[in-house]
């Protein structure tokens, strides 16, 4: 783990113990239920995501990990691992649930040609520099840079790669992948959704 994971992680636990007696920010995730109910669309889009891009590689999300990236065109996202497993056996990897917060492309336009996966991500490392005290800030982030310094500050944080070769395939990769997981942090491209859940009450009268 480097310096820079550790200060970030300290940064969050003092923020939190700081707060333990607040009410909890939130983070709105809402999961679109007909692509992840669709089998077929799942299996097909594995399956391309195997025949054209490398397998993921799975990094911890710090200032000075850009020259360990590749350096070539691809797919890659911002995943949040919350710090709670479940004990199963053999395989603890099983037991965490990563939140997937940002899905994005490198490499994939013509006027895009000369980017990489290396380079995109030192455009984020100013998002990754977020005060974590931010969350609990009354003001609501307007735009995706104010998302992302707000919400990029989570640890443990893990950025998620994988290069494509064919760059006309990428887009249409990052597209349906964000489609089926609708990340929260995304702008663009996100999918249409009409199901809303009503104002959580308790269930039992106090």
């Amino acid at each position: 783990m480097t310096s820079s994971s550790i200060s970030g992680t300290d940064a969050l636990t003092r923020v939190v113990q700081r707060y333990r007696e607040d009410d909890s920010p939130a983070l709105q995730i809402e999961v679109g239920l007909l692509r992840m109910l669709d089998a077929t669309n799942s299996e097909q889009l594995a399956s391309d995501l195997r025949e054209f891009a490398s397998p993921w590689e799975i990094h911890q999300a710090t200032e000075d990990l850009s020259p360990a990236l590749p350096d070539e065109p691809g797919l890659y996202m911002f995943v949040w691992r919350p710090p709670f497993q479940f004990h199963v056996g053999a395989m603890p990897t099983h037991g965490s649930f990563p939140q997937l917060l940002y899905i994005g492309q490198a490499g994939a336009s013509n006027n895009d040609r000369g980017n990489t996966i290396r380079l995109r991500y030192k455009d984020y490392r100013r998002h990754l520099r977020g005060n974590p005290e931010d969350l609990w800030t009354q003001t609501e982030p307007e735009n995706r840079n104010q998302r992302l310094t707000r919400y990029l500050s989570l640890r443990p944080l893990e950025f998620w790669c994988a290069t494509v070769p064919e760059r006309n395939r990428i887009e249409g990769l990052e597209k349906r992948l964000i489609r089926l997981y609708n990340p929260p942090l995304n702008d663009r491209g996100r999918p249409k959704l009409r199901g809303r859940l009503g104002t959580p009450r308790a269930a039992w009268p106090a």
